[in-house]
């Protein structure tokens, strides 16, 4: 062997190259995008969970409530417009007038989605309970605005009225014979003699808009209860005669819906247990002999 000589040695096949690690920034980026490109708002049970009230503080889930219902605003211009002493076919959104509300009653109320929600208000002392019919969808839009009005319809207790001050006595009364009045802003003879819930609402019997107000759910529930949200009412105003024909051509379909023939059997009392309009909502109220004359 000469100096400096490399002693021979057997040809080997050279070890394999370590498997490289996957690219998960170009995965998550790919997923990220896709997910920012579908609306946490759509319809159906195909984007995000569904959530149980007592796991929002466990998971420190932040609540948005879908804009459709919300207050109007300078840059969100479709919103709803509703005379709630009036039926839901009434209700239209601002980009669909004259056409009562259909494209975004199965859209989720909320993000992420809630299988129950509590509605409370400063224009009445009542708490509404709505729960999903589809736990799998949790509560929709349609479900909230049919809620509050199927709640608003109710009957007052007669000992309910009674609690209340002498001056707003005397409004829940004036707005009880307004709202069976001829104006055409108003119902009018067919909401019957029993007080309704609609008519504590006085003056205030639009629709706001519902809206996340924590300080006020504190003060008026003694704390933040999970999934309470805060109904603004706002003033009424007259119609124009083009509205006002609208609006009573609409209540006049609804009326005739309402009238036609129904199966037979027993109608449900108890939340989730039926499915007609009422389904899922909480309405209990006092028994009805305390429901009698209130003047």
């Amino acid at each position: 062997m000469y100096a400096g000589h490399t002693p021979w040695v057997h040809q080997t096949v050279p070890p394999p190259a370590p498997p490289q690690p996957p690219d998960t920034a170009r995965a998550n980026f790919r997923w990220t995008s896709s997910a920012d490109r579908i609306d946490p708002f759509a319809e159906g049970p195909h984007y995000g969970p569904v959530l149980e009230p007592f796991l929002v503080r466990a998971v420190g889930a932040t609540i948005r409530i879908n804009p459709l219902l919300s207050p109007p605003t300078d840059s969100h211009e479709d919103y709803l417009r509703w005379n709630m002493t009036f039926p839901t076919s009434t209700c239209y959104r601002t980009t669909g007038a004259r056409r009562s509300w259909i494209k975004g009653r199965e859209a989720p109320a909320t993000f992420p989605r809630m299988t129950y929600i509590r509605i409370i208000s400063r224009s009445f002392p009542w708490m509404i309970a709505i729960k999903a019919r589809r736990k799998n969808i949790g509560v929709t839009c349609g479900e909230v605005v049919e809620a509050i009005s199927a709640y608003m319809h109710g009957d007052v207790a007669k000992k309910e009225y009674e609690g209340v001050s002498h001056r707003l006595r005397r409004e829940i009364w004036a707005a009880y014979q307004h709202n069976r009045s001829t104006d055409s802003n108003v119902p009018g003879g067919h909401l019957g003699e029993q007080l309704r819930r609609l008519d504590w609402l006085g003056s205030n019997s639009r629709w706001g808009g519902v809206v996340r107000s924590d300080d006020y759910v504190k003060e008026a529930c003694g704390d933040v209860l999970p999934c309470t949200f805060e109904l603004k009412c706002i003033p009424s105003y007259p119609l124009s005669p083009e509205e006002a024909n609208e609006q009573q051509r609409m209540a006049r379909h609804a009326d005739r819906s309402r009238s036609r023939p129904r199966s037979t059997g027993p109608r449900p009392r108890s939340a989730g247990s039926g499915s007609d309009s009422n389904e899922g909502l909480d309405t209990e109220t006092s028994t009805r002999e305390d429901e009698s004359e209130y003047e």
